[in-house]
C-alpha cells in the first residue's frame, strides 16, 4: 500500500480536455501526474470488457445502441471523440491495463447496475471479466475496483482479497452508513459523493480512519472545493482535470511518518 496521502484519481482520465475513457485520456493523465487513472468497464455482447461508462454509446461516441448488444468489432468501429479532432477509439480493458501498467495504479469501476439493460447481477460477468483481465495481464501497480452495486465489489473481495474495493455512494446517501457497510465487508474504501462529504465535515472522515478505512470522494474540478475536501482528511479525490488537481494534492501532502502526528496536532489535512 502507497505511503504518501492524499491521491489525486484522473476521472475517466483526463477527460475536462480531452475524450472520456480513451488511452488518449488515460496518456494525458499520466502526464499530469495523476496518481491512479479511473475508468468504468461494461461487456460487449461477445463478452469482451471494454471501457465505456454508459449503458448506450450515443452520448460519447458517433454510433448508435448499448455497449452489450454491440460486437467488440463493431465497438471498435465507433469514434469516441465524436469528430472533435483524431479520432479516438473506444479501448478494451486489456489494452487499458496495458498502457498503464508500471505507470500508474487503476481504479477500475464496475458497471452493473440495477434498472440499467446490462444489469445481472448475481451472475457478475463483467466483474468476473474484470477480474481475469487482471490476471491475465500481470497489472504492475496499484489496483482498486470499485462500485455503486454491493454485489460486485463483494465479488471481488470473495475471489480476490488482495485486491482493494470500495463503495461508492450518491450525495442523497449518508456517508455513514456506507462507512458501516464498508466496515462490516471488509473494503478498503467508502467513495461517497463530494457533496455528501462536504455536509459531514472531518467528523466523518476521522470516523473512518479510525476503522481503517480511507475515503474518496468524486468528482471536483474547482481548486478551492479540493483545497476544502484535503483540508477535511480526504485521501482520495477525483477528478476531470488531474493537471489541475496534483498541485493542490501536493499542498497536502505529508510522508507516512509525519501524517497521524500532523492531523492530530491540527496542522494537516492528510491522514495515513
Amino acid at each position: 500500500m502507497r505511503q504518501i496521502w492524499p491521491v489525486i484519481v484522473a476521472h475517466r482520465g483526463a477527460s475536462a480536455t480531452h475524450p472520456e475513457n480513451t488511452l488518449v485520456a488515460f496518456e494525458a493523465a499520466v502526464a499530469a501526474g495523476a496518481d491512479l487513472i479511473e475508468f468504468d468497464v461494461r461487456l460487449t455482447s461477445d463478452g469482451v470488457p471494454v471501457v465505456m461508462h454508459d449503458a448506450h454509446v450515443s452520448r460519447r461516441t458517433d454510433g448508435d445502441g448499448f455497449v452489450h448488444e454491440l460486437s467488440l468489432a463493431e465497438i471498435k468501429r465507433l469514434d469516441a471523440a465524436r469528430g472533435v479532432g483524431d479520432r479516438a477509439e473506444v479501448p478494451t480493458l486489456r489494452e487499458t491495463l496495458e498502457l498503464l501498467s508500471g505507470r500508474v495504479g487503476v481504479d477500475i469501476e464496475i458497471k452493473n447496475m440495477p434498472g440499467e439493460p446490462d444489469f445481472d447481477s448475481p451472475v457478475e460477468a463483467v466483474t468476473r471479466a474484470t477480474l481475469r483481465e487482471l490476471e491475465a495481464t500481470s497489472f504492475d501497480g496499484e489496483v482498486l475496483v470499485t462500485s455503486f452495486n454491493w454485489l460486485s465489489i463483494e465479488l471481488v473481495r470473495e475471489a480476490n482479497p488482495d485486491i482493494p474495493t470500495g463503495f461508492l455512494s450518491v450525495g442523497a446517501i449518508d456517508p455513514r452508513a456506507s462507512l458501516v457497510y464498508a466496515r462490516t465487508s471488509g473494503h478498503a474504501f467508502v467513495l461517497p459523493q463530494a457533496t455528501a462529504v462536504v455536509e459531514s465535515g472531518a467528523a466523518f472522515v476521522d470516523e473512518a480512519h479510525a476503522e481503517g478505512i480511507r475515503v474518496g470522494t468524486w468528482t471536483v474540478d474547482d481548486p478551492a472545493e479540493m483545497d476544502h475536501l484535503f483540508a477535511l482528511g480526504v485521501d482520495a479525490l477525483a477528478t476531470n482535470d488531474p493537471a489541475g488537481g496534483v498541485p493542490v494534492r501536493d499542498r497536502h501532502r505529508r510522508p507516512a511518518d509525519q501524517t497521524r502526528t500532523d492531523r492530530a496536532s491540527g496542522n494537516d489535512s492528510t491522514t495515513t
